[in-house]
């Protein structure tokens, strides 16, 4: 039966019946603070006026001591955020990045729109990626980037994985879309490499609509990331940012 319709089955007698394709509800503290926004007519990420700090700063300030990263960068989509990841990494059109096959489209998109080519690593019975064919991969393909989608909540062996990338020279790039809150061995997912990429789509654990978030240690992928995401000049709008100078080496 399709998931756009209500499931019913017996489980150990009892009848379960739920819509899974209906999203949870906006809680009224939500809808009244998102009203208050739209009355402030401060809807722009960035502003000249206003008095303040802009609330997708606040949302990143929050999230990233919620994960425990250094930083985190709002953008549009986990799609956006996976793209930004690549090109902050140095990924150029012709490139090898390797990545999950089972996946969603999205993460091969990513890699297509960084004009990269994807390299598809094996999935396991468990619907974890296979750590035999990616360190096979790591040596043949000369990749030096791994996006692995934690899809369906299904995560891989992650110290593992670190490991392999460690000793390949590879960054590791977590889509998260599916494992927002979750841990490996007690650490967030996407604080494993890199760079971790989370969606805020309306079916995913936090519902914005549309909306992804990134999140790392590194200064000058945060930099990048602000900069390409379209913030040319008011940076300290980011309550969580890197100094002016890493700013600098970046900004033209």
């Amino acid at each position: 039966m399709s998931t756009t319709t209500a499931l019913t089955r017996a489980v150990d007698g009892l009848w379960f019946s739920k819509d899974l394709s209906q999203s949870e509800p906006i809680p009224e503290a939500a809808i009244e603070q998102a009203v208050a926004l739209m009355r402030s007519g401060r809807l722009h990420r960035y502003g000249e006026q206003g008095a303040g700090t802009p609330d997708p700063s606040l949302l990143e300030q929050e999230y990233a001591t919620y994960v425990g990263a250094k930083y985190c960068v709002a953008v549009s989509s986990c799609g956006a955020a996976m793209f930004l990841a690549l090109k902050a990494l140095g990924v150029k059109p012709g490139d090898k990045v390797l990545t999950s096959s089972f996946t969603l489209a999205p993460v091969p998109g990513a890699i297509a729109h960084a004009g990269a080519a994807a390299v598809l690593v094996e999935t396991r019975d468990d619907y974890t990626t296979d750590l035999v064919d990616l360190e096979r991969k790591a040596v043949i393909s000369g990749a030096r980037v791994l996006l692995l989608s934690h899809m369906r909540g299904h995560i891989a062996d992650l110290k593992a994985v670190r490991d392999i990338c460690d000793r390949h020279g590879i960054s590791l790039v977590e889509d998260c879309a599916h494992t927002m809150g979750a841990r490996w061995d007690g650490q967030h997912t996407g604080t494993f490499g890199r760079i971790g990429c989370y969606s805020t789509q309306t079916y995913k654990h936090i519902n914005a609509g549309e909306g992804g978030l990134l999140v790392t240690d590194d200064d000058d992928v945060a930099a990048q990331v602000i900069l390409m995401s379209g913030c040319y000049m008011m940076y300290d709008q980011h309550v969580l940012r890197p100094s002016a100078e890493v700013f600098e080496r970046w900004r033209y």
